[in-house]
């Protein structure tokens, strides 16, 4: 650790207002709202299966990282002396990094759709690119570790590649049928949660958020793709912007909306319940099902 800590120093040391603020842009890309979009944009206007099997990649990887950061318990670099967290202090613990595994999955899954085409290489080339600057900007805003964002990474790519062959190979055109398996999961998952709650008082945000987030989603899938059946490709490219902007702004308004009202009256369980697992599930079902519903019904 005290190589890690020094290199961190190193970093800091040529802190400026630009430098940090153009690292903590870059840092973005590695968050949850990052995903989102990526999420938005392909299951919406490209492929439906392909924004489907990110979603599990992503939900897969982050329950890992998740898992490992309670057994490891590792703190953050800003918490030891000569580092600073530069702009904000992340919460919860160092190892691994969420947002190097984050990136990893995006970038790795979008990556794969290109295999066997000209662009793949120029598509492999950003990725690369892209993972490193989002694990550089982590060490460098001293929220974490050079271990963390390499061990992040790792399971990043790692599940995306074992995921996209799995997709590929293994279940071929009936994907939809990890409902059944996924469904039954997240509720142990949304069990072990309240559990966890009760007895060691500590709020488990991140695994109601994937109890409730993945749940959704795959029993969304199940019933569009049986049922909906809703055709995301068009001739007519201000389509796909119509749809993105009508639902972001509902998922923008489901996420923020649902947690300033929770907020007034939500507490202890009642707040873990509310405000990760029921907002995160609403927004999930929007954008497997309800969505596709609504851009059928306007004929967008």
């Amino acid at each position: 650790m005290e190589w890690e800590l020094e290199f961190i120093e190193f970093l800091q040391r040529g802190s400026n207002t630009f430098l940090d603020y153009l690292l903590y842009f870059i840092t973005q890309f590695g968050t949850e709202i990052f995903f989102m979009i990526a999420v938005m944009a392909l299951y919406w206007c490209i492929d439906k299966r392909e924004g489907f099997r990110l979603v599990n990649l992503f939900m897969i990887a982050n329950l890992f990282v998740g898992v490992i950061k309670v057994l490891v318990k590792r703190t953050r670099p800003y918490h030891y002396d000569g580092i600073k967290g530069i702009i904000e202090e992340t919460s919860g613990y160092s190892f691994p990094s969420g947002h190097s595994d984050n990136i990893a999955v995006v970038a790795t899954s979008l990556t794969m759709r290109e295999r066997g085409k000209k662009a793949f290489v120029p598509a492999l080339s950003v990725t690369c690119v892209a993972i490193l600057l989002v694990m550089f900007s982590r060490v460098y805003l001293g929220q974490h570790f050079p271990t963390d964002v390499l061990t992040g990474a790792a399971i990043g790519v790692g599940i995306s590649l074992i995921g996209c062959l799995f997709f590929d190979k293994i279940l071929g055109d009936k994907e939809e049928r990890l409902a059944f398996v996924v469904a039954p999961v997240c509720f142990m998952l949304f069990v072990a949660a309240i559990v966890f709650f009760v007895k060691k008082g500590e709020a488990p945000d991140s695994l109601m958020k994937i109890a409730g987030t993945y749940s959704a989603f795959v029993i969304g899938y199940y019933i569009e793709k049986k049922r909906i059946k809703y055709e995301v490709r068009s001739e007519e490219i201000w389509r796909y912007f119509v749809r993105f902007a009508v639902g972001a702004i509902i998922v923008v308004a489901i996420k923020e909306g649902l947690k300033a009202l929770f907020g007034l009256f939500a507490f202890g369980v009642w707040n873990l319940l509310l405000t990760e697992f029921i907002r995160y599930f609403l927004i999930g079902i929007f954008v497997s099902l309800l969505a596709p519903m609504l851009f059928k019904r306007l004929k967008i």
